[in-house]
């Protein structure tokens, strides 16, 4: 206790008394607060924003399981927020909210060495390139610290779509490949990928909604999947053995009111409050501008009709775009006085594009003499007035 006396004191015999008091609540409060009971901590953290919790949920365990336990079934579940790429190898990894305009770095060791692919609600997707065309494939939730790893994959597919939190034993998992219409689907239990092999043109996207899954390629129609059937095919054949199986699946034809431009434009589906959203980014072709987004185009499936609905409004919700991890939010349930608009990710508009991969296509842009250097790694595009805000 002497030692410890001696040496605040020639800490602090150079500082200002403000500057002392200053110094001793910041050295104090972390250990008076961890010992509060579970009831107080709750209100104080009902009063947080989502980057505050995630920052104060590092303190000790006891405030993290409080946290996680807010985070759970409050309004920040899915709060969007992004992780920035090019940081794999950081035990330190730099998040960025685009709605509140903050950048803050969360530690999360656990990641490490691998690429975020995307997520799902509060759920990373995280992805480990091994080399020689395979990948480890794990979800990791940064609230709760807990783990799934997934079966080994193939560098074949470009995206990943999930019925739900993998902590849900009728969770499903799909992966859409990029060179064929090829699906790959996992269950809790499975320990293995068990693929679907279908005829003609890859898939460019998927979403799931109201049970069941929906993808579409470079055309307008929609591919129908339904998770039952998944499940029902997955029992009857063996859920540990890497074969292929069948499952029943539903092609419609769907018409599109304007005309149909599959020429520098990425598709993308949403769901948004029980309607399916087919999301049109209109892309620069210029070879200089690949990833230059022009405009978006938004249209609702009338499931009666089977058509597409141009959509002039969002109403209260806004839409994020990114990878692996598109979604339609309430923006009053964020608290937040914005009506559409568009949060996008500037990807590749190559669809098959992964950042494992980014390496070898920029090699192949520079021989091509593209340089994509300037582009801004996210934007913002209102619907109302079809403008660029950022």
């Amino acid at each position: 206790m002497q030692f410890a006396r001696l040496e605040l004191q020639k800490e602090f015999k150079d500082i200002k008394q403000e500057e002392q008091i200053s110094m001793l609540h910041k050295m104090l409060a972390p250990h008076l607060l961890r010992g509060l009971p579970d009831n107080i901590l709750v209100v104080i953290f009902e009063r947080l924003n989502l980057m505050d919790c995630m920052s104060i949920s590092d303190v000790c365990k006891s405030w993290r399981r409080v946290v996680a336990q807010e985070l759970s079934g409050c309004q920040w579940h899915g709060f969007p927020w992004l992780l920035m790429s090019g940081e794999k190898d950081k035990r330190v990894r730099t998040c960025i909210s685009i709605l509140q305009e903050q950048e803050w770095e969360m530690l999360l060791p656990e990641a490490y060495g691998r690429y975020c692919w995307g997520s799902y609600q509060e759920w990373l997707i995280l992805v480990r390139d091994l080399g020689f065309y395979k990948l480890d494939i794990g979800l990791f939730n940064p609230f709760t610290r807990k783990q799934v790893d997934l079966p080994g994959a193939w560098n074949l597919y470009h995206k990943m779509v999930l019925s739900g939190p993998p902590s849900l034993e009728n969770c499903i998992c799909i992966l859409i490949q990029s060179h064929s219409q090829t699906l790959a689907f996992w269950v809790p239990g499975a320990q293995s990928w068990l693929e679907h092999k279908l005829d003609g043109e890859p898939f460019v996207d998927g979403v799931f909604s109201n049970g069941n899954f929906y993808l579409i390629g470079n055309d307008h129609n929609i591919c129908e999947i339904k998770g039952a059937d998944i499940f029902a095919a997955i029992k009857r054949d063996d859920a540990s053995a890497p074969v292929a199986f069948h499952i029943e699946r539903h092609y419609h034809e769907v018409t599109m009111p304007d005309e149909d431009e599959n020429s520098g434009v990425l598709k993308c589906l949403v769901e948004s409050c029980g309607e399916l959203l087919l999301v049109c980014r209109f892309y620069c072709t210029k070879p200089d501008a690949v990833l230059v987004t022009r405009y978006f185009e938004v249209y609702s499936l009338d499931f009666c009709r089977i058509s597409w609905k141009r959509v002039e409004s969002l109403g209260d919700q806004i839409l994020f775009l990114g990878k692996c991890c598109s979604r339609s939010v309430s923006s009053s349930g964020l608290g937040l006085n914005v009506t559409g608009r568009i949060y996008f990710s500037n990807d590749h508009a190559v669809p098959w594009w992964n950042e494992w991969d980014s390496e070898h296509l920029d090699g192949i842009s520079t021989r091509l003499g593209l340089d994509n250097s300037a582009t801004k790694d996210w934007g913002i595009f209102s619907l109302g007035n079809k403008n660029h805000e950022t």
